[in-house]
């Protein structure tokens, strides 16, 4: 069976696209590790799977037993794990589609035959580092050695650490001979070149003339900020467009997503049916019920619930951080979005006129950068965060000088996001290579040993509200009773310990939460002013708001 017969049979796609027959080739001869680039939906996953499962139809493992699917999000887990199980069951109905993240945790072992984690729950389990396995700290590691691993989205981690622990983790899977897939849309060559310095690839790259796409965007730059002293100001000709379209608002923190929410619900007297806002910063259970949320009020290609609920609505408002740059499958008439890095916009242009034959409009806003500080003010000015100023000024300079481009051109995007200047330190990288040799060598039961990222993170558990009878309790007891009877981990969210720092000069955040070994129970202990990375500190859902999120004891949002 061929590549196309295989696809036609299997996937249903009547032809795979030139750059997926070009992999298909690449994955039989074993030419890893490999490079794969080309835009989102252009289907860079069935590339990889297709030649994989391929093995399957006779029962001839030639590659490697298992794939390991890293992504940088769990929502994107959950919808690829989907994609995969269901292709899976065409050919052999025993094969395994696990998920391992930090909300869904079946497989710690790697032992099944694709398993669809985080960047994260892999690092651990390469270094030999989880209180999940117990004892058997070298099954994960083990898994990993006799697999093809595919690190999908590789552009969006962000985090210097993070690229330059990718970077000698790549370099190590390279030496030991372990077959890997890097893919992405929007990798500046910058950043590529610098990640794989020591590493031979096979590169794929696909071309514009490989897909018709009659779909487009109306691209505009405005100098104008969104935001300015947290007084939002969205011009009366914008305002007009929003009331008839559906429309989704991107903003680079969670601040300034919720200003925007609340002064869009008021000044267009929204209803909660009508707009939506989507953060970080919410429960497990509460994102989630947004995100369902969001589908149902823009279309998506899906023919579920979501898509009737959606054409019904005339008008409808998605408001959202960069956490919908991957993940959320719809399709907007209208962004509007702050300025970003390059390859961040381009992602976000992802989500307006997505699907063949539609036509969207896209503007997007400058940043309201403050000049000069006051006296003795020694607090950096963080008008870019989360992204450095040398990306947000090599970004705005490029769409001045090009203003003509076309961002759902592939060929254009590209060349978009190579304005950006990404590297990996490499004194950085080659003092993490050997961290990290030092891991898979000496394991770690304790995964907070190790990190992937610059900021340490922390998990604030919001707790109640509380009923009659839990009220009259000792507040220890009330809050175990709370969490013997509740599911903690839909309870909660990650921020990093920088943020739970400045939270507390906001919130009283008064115990924390710790896991007793000898118990093998959580016990509540008064929050001890020393915030530990890693930790559980618990929130009173008095400061917290399902609709928009954290609030203050006065009532104000954070």
């Amino acid at each position: 069976m061929n590549c196309k017969e295989f696809y036609n049979t299997y996937f249903k796609i009547p032809a795979p696209y030139p750059y997926q027959q070009e992999v298909w080739q690449a994955f039989l001869d074993g030419k890893f590790p490999m490079f794969i680039k080309a835009p989102s939906g252009a289907g860079k996953t069935e590339s990889v799977v297709a030649p994989f499962l391929y093995q399957f139809i006779d029962s001839k493992i030639s590659l490697a037993p298992r794939l390991i699917y890293v992504l940088p999000t769990r929502v994107l887990i959950n919808t690829i794990a989907k994609r995969l199980e269901s292709y899976s069951k065409e050919i052999n109905s025993s094969i395994s589609v696990n998920i391992q993240h930090g909300d869904t945790r079946n497989d710690p072992f790697f032992i099944g035959d694709i398993v669809v984690t985080t960047l994260d729950q892999f690092f651990y389990g390469f270094c030999r580092a989880s209180r999940q396995v117990g004892h058997h700290i070298d099954m994960p590691a083990g898994a990993i050695a006799s697999s093809i691993v595919v690190f999908d989205e590789a552009n969006m981690y962000r985090d210097e650490l993070t690229f330059s622990i990718m970077r000698a983790l790549m370099e190590i899977l390279d030496h030991s001979k372990i077959p890997f897939i890097v893919m992405t849309a929007t990798m500046p060559s910058s950043l590529k070149n610098s990640l794989f310095e020591n590493i031979k690839l096979t590169e794929v790259l696909s071309k514009d003339t490989e897909f018709k796409q009659n779909n487009t965007i109306k691209f505009t730059l405005l100098e104008e900020p969104l935001i300015k002293n947290d007084e939002v100001e969205i011009p009366d000709r914008i305002l007009e467009k929003i009331k008839n379209k559906k429309t989704l608002i991107v903003l680079n923190q969670v601040r300034k997503a919720q200003l925007v929410y609340k002064t869009l619900t008021k000044q267009l007297n929204l209803s909660e049916d009508e707009i939506v806002l989507l953060h970080s910063r919410f429960t497990l259970e509460d994102r989630t019920e947004h995100e369902n949320k969001a589908l149902a009020l823009i279309p998506s290609r899906n023919k579920d619930k979501f898509q009737s609920e959606s054409l019904n609505k005339k008008r409808a408002i998605v408001v959202s951080t960069q956490v919908l740059e991957a993940g959320i499958d719809f399709s907007a008439e209208l962004l509007l979005t702050e300025l970003a890095p390059a390859d961040s916009l381009v992602q976000r242009a992802g989500r307006c006129a997505r699907y063949q034959g539609e036509q969207g409009e896209m503007i997007v806003f400058g940043l309201y950068e403050k000049k000069g500080k006051k006296e003795g003010e020694n607090n950096e000015d963080k008008w870019h965060y989360p992204y450095t100023k040398e990306a947000i000024k090599d970004t705005e300079r490029w769409l001045k000088e090009n203003s003509s481009f076309d961002i759902k051109s592939f060929s254009d995007a590209c060349k978009f996001v190579d304005c950006l200047n990404y590297s990996v330190s490499d004194y950085e990288a080659k003092d993490i290579l050997f961290d990290l040799y030092e891991c898979v060598l000496y394991a770690d039961t304790k995964p907070e040993n190790i990190q992937l990222r610059s900021g340490k993170p922390v998990t604030i558990v919001v707790v109640g509200p509380f009923s009659k009878t839990q009220k009259r309790e000792k507040e220890e007891t009330k809050i175990l009773n709370w969490i013997k009877s509740n599911d903690i981990r839909k309870k909660s969210f990650c921020v990093d310990v920088d943020f739970l720092l400045r939270l507390k000069e906001f919130i009283k955040i008064k115990y924390e939460l710790r896991w007793d070994d000898q118990k093998n129970e959580y016990v509540v202990k008064e929050f001890s002013q020393d915030v530990k990375p890693f930790a559980k500190y618990l929130l009173d859902s008095s400061n917290y708001d399902k609709t928009i999120g954290l609030k203050d004891d006065r009532g104000l949002f954070i």
